[in-house]
Order: structure tokens, then C-alpha cells, then sequence
């Protein structure tokens, strides 16, 4: 296989012409290009001896077989060959994971674990504006908003007929946690 686009970032041209793979440096003219292969009952194949660009670095061929084929696990590999003409015989064995599939899958690192201990009730109110909906309530609102105690998990839903009254139903809401726990009733 050749990969065209590396060609290119090592400063090679590319044409295929009359079944022929055609390659020259950029800052030479095509009367300068090589073949580098020719088409074979469909696919292109490579004459001679592949150049640098070409070269890999990899010691067994599962391993090549496998980021070639879009990083298909090994045990598949051999079943592959009954699909695809011209592929040579791959083992399955592989001793050990692959470290392009475990970064791959590796998206982040775990969360700092927190060091806030809230342990009253109150003291950590989550809240969420939710709308517009799509249709008006029977009592003609389009939001609403939530607020939920993080220790209890009591919640507090409030409709709202317009978002800019969000504020000022946080503002009542205050209010009236407030005086409650001033008055030490239970919620």
C-alpha cells in the first residue's frame, strides 16, 4: 500500500496516467517523473523496490495489518485473507495491546475528587431554565425552572410565562428559603 498524501509531505508529485504511477519532486518538471507502479487486473501495484516513504518500522506483519485495516482486532486478521485477494497469511498471535487503541480510547482522566463537604441542608442549591417548550401550558407558560437541594435532593419547580422572569423567581425563592430557616421550619 501506498500513501499518497505522505508521498506528498515528503515533496513528491503524483499522476496516474495509462495504468502507470507517475512520481517526481515538486520543484522538478514530469519529464523527471519514475513509475513507481503500474495497474494489475484493478488495483495499482508497486514495481521494485519500495522508496523511504513507503517504509515501515513495524516487526510483524499482524501489526501492520492491523493499523492498515482500520485497527481490526488480530483474531479477525486471518478471516480477512478470505475477503481480499493478494493479502499474505497473518497470524493472530500478539503479544500485548496495541497503544494506538488504548490512547484511542483513553478520552480523559478521572475528576478530582472534591474537596467541599457540604453536609447542611440548603447550603448547595442546583438549579436549571428549561424552555421554551413547544406549546403553551393551560395556564399559558412557555418555562420553567428547577431548583434542587444537593443533600436532601428536595426539589422546587416554578413555571414561567417569559425567561426574564428568572431572576426574580430566584430572588422569591431566597426569600422564602430564608425565612424559613429562620422560623427552623422543616422542609
Amino acid at each position: 500500500m501506498v500513501s499518497i498524501s505522505t508521498l506528498e509531505d515528503k515533496g513528491m508529485r503524483v499522476a496516474f496516467i495509462r495504468g502507470k504511477v507517475l512520481t517526481w519532486p515538486m520543484e522538478s518538471c514530469m519529464r523527471d517523473a519514475f513509475t513507481l507502479g503500474s495497474r494489475i487486473e484493478g488495483p495499482y501495484r508497486v514495481n521494485g523496490r519500495p522508496m523511504q516513504a513507503m517504509v515501515h518500522d513495524i516487526k510483524h506483519q499482524s501489526e501492520l495489518r492491523h493499523r492498515r485495516l482500520a485497527r481490526q482486532h488480530y483474531e479477525a486478521l486471518p478471516k480477512v485473507r478470505k475477503f481480499v485477494s493478494g493479502m499474505p497469511d497473518v497470524q493472530s498471535s500478539h503479544d500485548g495491546v496495541c497503544s494506538g487503541c488504548v490512547s484511542g480510547k483513553k478520552t480523559r482522566g478521572p475528576f478530582p475528587s472534591c474537596k467541599n463537604t457540604n453536609n447542611d441542608i440548603l447550603q448547595l442549591i442546583h438549579s436549571d431554565l428549561c424552555g421554551p417548550m413547544p406549546m403553551h401550558s393551560l395556564g399559558g407558560y412557555l418555562y420553567y425552572i428547577i431548583f434542587n437541594d444537593d443533600i436532601s435532593r428536595k426539589t422546587w419547580i416554578f413555571y414561567l410565562k417569559h425567561k426574564d422572569e428568572a431572576f426574580d423567581m430566584f430572588k422569591d425563592f431566597n426569600a422564602s428559603i430564608e425565612s424559613n430557616r429562620e422560623e427552623n421550619q422543616s422542609f
